[in-house]
């Protein structure tokens, strides 16, 4: 038999330079502080949809890409009107998480560069995607209208491919896990609206989610998919993601794959 093949040396991708380093000091202290910092920024209702950290010889370099969730930008409007968000963002606690984390390797030049995706959304495409689904805010957002124009926000940055599927799935997982098990039905026909409205803009060629766990109260886990276009089994020469998530309910545990194909 012969010997199987990398998959991760023939997908036609580019080359993901995040942690490149040979010192292992530098990669163990460069993951933690990657960490550090989503939990940070995840406590301020923002949300880091690609971060990159490189050393070359004795430089840093950090690129981020972040989302403000609706809840950040109210507390924002509210202090600070008609000024940009990343300006006026507080790095103070940022500078002291590097500092933790760095002052022993000794680096003398460190560059940050920021990307606000919040820039990045279309009027009339979030308008589109509100319209769509719309009749699913009394059903499944009750009380939660941030979360719901959240959604619709990363919909359009979705639909641009300027979201990755992990973050996407995220997102849905914050939806389903507080619904009780008589809204899962329309939590399922919330799912093919979206996922339909993706295939007919043809942002998407095709799409896969599978839900397994106790769903609508059933004593025994089942599984349930959901199949959109077409997602080719193998991912050598296509661009597929994949990302799974583990959702935590009253209900038990819920499992969440998905498969993107663009």
């Amino acid at each position: 038999m012969g010997q199987k093949s990398n998959f991760l040396t023939l997908r036609k991708s580019k080359l993901n330079s995040n942690l490149l380093t040979s010192n292992s000091k530098e990669f163990l202290y460069g993951l933690t502080f990657l960490k550090s910092l989503n939990s940070l920024l995840s406590k301020k209702n923002i949300i880091i949809v690609k971060n990159d950290l490189n050393f070359e010889s004795n430089k840093l370099f950090l690129n981020i890409s972040l989302f403000f969730r609706t809840a950040k930008l109210l507390s924002y409007s509210d202090k600070l009107k008609n000024t940009n968000l990343l300006n006026k963002f507080k790095f103070d606690n940022l500078f002291s998480l590097i500092k933790g984390h760095f002052y022993i390797l000794n680096n003398n030049f460190i560059q940050f560069s920021f990307i606000n995706l919040n820039n990045y959304i279309e009027k009339r495409s979030s308008i589109f995607f509100f319209n769509k689904l719309r009749r699913f805010y009394p059903l499944l957002f009750t009380r939660r209208f941030n979360l719901f124009i959240d959604f619709i926000k990363l919909s359009c940055l979705f639909d641009q491919n300027k979201v990755n599927s992990k973050v996407y799935l995220t997102l849905i997982g914050q939806i389903f896990k507080i619904l009780p098990k008589r809204k899962h039905n329309i939590f399922f026909i919330f799912l093919k609206t979206i996922f339909t409205v993706f295939i007919k803009k043809k942002s998407l060629l095709g799409v896969k989610l599978l839900i397994n766990g106790r769903l609508k109260g059933k004593p025994r886990s089942s599984p349930i998919s959901f199949l959109f276009g077409s997602t080719p089994v193998q991912s050598l020469s296509k661009n597929i993601e994949f990302s799974k998530l583990h959702v935590y309910t009253l209900n038990g545990v819920f499992g969440f794959k998905f498969w993107v194909y663009r």
